[in-house]
């Protein structure tokens, strides 16, 4: 099939796409990269990212509600005004993405690409897109444990169950984690146990540094952050 020259297949999200479509990912990808520890202990999937390139998790993002719920389930708070009176807020946001990052977690998306429109359900998305998910985490984020984040991407705790993934996934009665703010109202509480239920033992110790800009990988198949 002749792609248009305007157009190249995007690893991302599997669609073809703009070059200012591939220069996003990768922009995301650095971004992310940035923050990311060299053995990942717990590994947050989402569904997908923001559609708006300021509100990614790793911007620190414009649009602070799910980055704040996030961080703020797993005990990472923004330090108290008195605590720090001059600090500037983005500078409060990276502090706690290296915290997020020194515990070994890291946020990833089986989507790399925001999703444009809702034409395919997530069970059509989760169908064409584990694939490369499974990829990016058998052979580069290699984590001990997987959380999943959505009520839509309950039909991949099945998928990766059956990539031989299950013993890995932390889940809350065999579905994937609420995403923070949704579902009931004690979801802080159910979040915290369920990521707790990982062994400490397991966990990386604190202390890991980053991996280096250059080590982005490649955007082509099987790549990600």
């Amino acid at each position: 099939m002749n792609i248009p020259a305007q157009t190249l297949p995007c690893d991302g999200c599997g669609f073809t796409a703009t070059p200012q479509h591939i220069a996003a990912r990768i922009r995301r990808l650095e971004l992310a990269t940035q923050f990311r520890p060299i053995h990942i202990g717990i590994l947050f999937v989402a569904f997908a990212p923001p559609t708006a390139a300021e509100d990614d998790f790793y911007t620190p993002p414009r649009s602070s509600r799910f980055f704040d719920l996030l961080l703020e389930g797993l005990g990472i708070s923004a330090a108290p005004a008195k605590a720090a009176p001059n600090a500037e807020p983005q500078s409060q946001d990276s502090d706690r993405l290296s915290e997020f990052q020194r515990r070994g977690h890291f946020l990833a998306h089986l989507s790399e690409c925001p999703m444009l429109t809702e034409a395919q359900s997530a069970a059509e998305s989760i169908t064409r897109l584990a694939p490369n998910l499974i990829r990016r985490i058998r052979f580069n984020y290699k984590p001990k444990y997987i959380a999943l984040l959505g009520t839509e991407l309950a039909p991949l705790v099945e998928v990766l169950r059956s990539a031989g993934l299950g013993p890995s996934l932390i889940l809350h009665r065999g579905l994937p984690l609420p995403l923070p703010g949704t579902g009931a109202k004690d979801w802080q509480s159910l979040f915290q146990s369920a990521v707790a239920s990982a062994a400490p033992s397991q966990n990386p110790q604190p202390g890991y540094d980053r991996i280096a800009s250059s080590e982005v990988g490649n955007p082509g198949a099987g790549g990600g952050a």
